[in-house]
């Protein structure tokens, strides 16, 4: 069966993948190091954007359909935001990315279409996790291999005059506000975004909050109230 892939959710049933994918096995790094009297300090690392080429082909007996298969393809892979980019034969992963460049190595060979899509991805991911968090701290175990984003759920069944999700590691949300029964809060760390019954709550934010990122291993977290926490998997 011929394997294919999927961009933004979608996908395109006139192309199909094609040997030769090229990718590192993990994003490159680029580090500043210091050096001074013959001692080499790491300063700082940075994760830099993969690359990936993957050729592709499709059947076009007849120019227009050429065109027309071009056309959709287009249409489907160039955007100017990042998509989620999956292929059939990695399973379990998915890229952040965006189609880079153009298709250079594009060649007819008789009723076939060859040619090679470059993709930039910015980040790697793997599940997507749920963790429920609740009023005494506990362990959790992170999944992945980096430091990743996370979104919460709150369902309020009584009423409370403030709400703080924090870890043993100094990371913590304080709200200050009167919530009552049946408020559902919800917190995107990405964003800062703080949104009560789905309208903006920024205003209740103290000035204490200290805004954390999930580390991969064993961490502590408690929620004044049961909260659930979803975040998903990130890889070098």
């Amino acid at each position: 069966m011929l394997k294919s892939m999927s961009f933004n959710g979608q996908r395109n049933s006139s192309i199909y993948l094609l040997r030769g994918r090229s990718k590192s096995p993990f994003h490159p790094l680029n580090r500043e190091i210091v050096s001074t009297n013959g001692r080499h300090r790491l300063k700082k690392t940075e994760r830099g954007l993969l690359e990936i080429s993957q050729p592709i082909g499709f059947v076009a007996k007849e120019d227009q359909t050429q065109m027309d298969i071009i056309k959709s393809l287009t249409s489907w892979l160039i955007t100017n935001n990042w998509g989620v980019l999956s292929f059939d034969d990695e399973p379990g992963r998915r890229y952040v990315a965006l189609l880079q460049n153009d298709m250079n190595d594009f060649e007819k060979i008789s009723w076939l279409r060859e040619g090679t899509l470059q993709f930039v991805v910015k980040e790697t991911l793997g599940a997507d996790k749920t963790i429920n968090i609740g009023t005494e701290f506990a362990n959790y175990t992170i999944t992945g291999q980096t430091e990743t984003p996370w979104t919460s759920r709150t369902r309020f069944t009584v009423p409370q005059s403030s709400f703080t999700i924090e870890t043993t590691k100094g990371g913590k949300i304080i709200l200050n506000y009167d919530f009552i029964a049946g408020d559902i809060l919800e917190i995107d760390y990405e964003t800062r975004d703080v949104r009560l019954n789905g309208k903006d709550l920024a205003v209740s934010i103290a000035l204490e909050t200290v805004w954390f990122e999930l580390e991969p291993g064993q961490v502590q977290i408690k929620a004044s109230h049961p909260t659930e926490m979803k975040y998903t998997e990130r890889y070098h």
